[in-house]
């Protein structure tokens, strides 16, 4: 991670935390000193934090934290940070509400429109979980398991519902779920055969049990 990079993360996490609360200027001169850094990357931080919903700069006024209403809550940075901070068990109880309201009608539109594209790239990740369980391998278990559910919400071939991709895949990135397969191959295999209503209800049963396990 660069520098600049580095910058975003730190200061997002500030004020995710609290820590730079809501209404709180920042200086890019202290900020600076504080990171080691020069002015025009500081700057340049608090733009993407600005583009993100998190500071507002004002001509002659400075830049200022902004509350939690404000920011992106869609963000990929932005739920890593809440996932990951004080009330990150809420913000994941809402995510997962999120995927509740979006995946079952996924997987049933998935399975009545059948876009071979995403289909294969569906299966091409199941069988990439699968590999991932035999070696025991979490970390591309989750990677393989983030690009199914995005495969099959772009399946669904709803241009609004596929936008969607994006909350689920951060929030899986930013909490895994355990490695388990045979849910997804249910899913995989009802939306194969056109089974519509069977695919939507296997898909809220599978989030059911993420639930659970948490």
């Amino acid at each position: 991670m660069n520098l600049h990079a580095r910058i975003v993360d730190e200061l997002g996490r500030l004020i995710v935390e609290g820590v730079l609360g809501d209404g709180q200027p920042l200086v890019p001169e202290e900020l600076g000193r504080r990171f080691s850094a020069s002015r025009t990357v500081v700057r340049e931080a608090l733009r993407v934090l600005e583009s993100k919903g998190m500071v507002t700069a004002r001509p002659r006024v400075g830049t200022w934290t902004l509350p939690p209403e404000a920011w992106d809550a869609i963000d990929p940075d932005v739920i890593g940070w809440r996932v990951n901070g004080p009330d990150g068990r809420h913000h994941l109880h809402e995510l997962l509400e999120l995927r509740l309201t979006i995946e079952p009608q996924a997987a049933r539109l998935a399975a009545q429109h059948r876009r071979p594209d995403e289909l294969s790239a569906m299966a091409a990740a199941y069988e990439l979980m699968a590999d991932a369980v035999e070696r025991q391998d979490t970390a591309a278990f989750h990677d393989a398991d983030s690009r199914f559910h995005a495969a099959l919400i772009r399946a669904s071939g709803n241009a609004l519902i596929a936008q969607l991709q994006v909350p689920v895949v951060a929030a899986l990135r930013a909490h895994g779920e355990p490695l388990e397969l045979v849910a997804h191959s249910r899913v995989l295999t009802l939306v194969l055969a056109k089974n519509a209503d069977g695919a939507e209800s296997a898909s809220r049963r599978m989030l059911e049990t993420v639930a659970a396990y948490r």
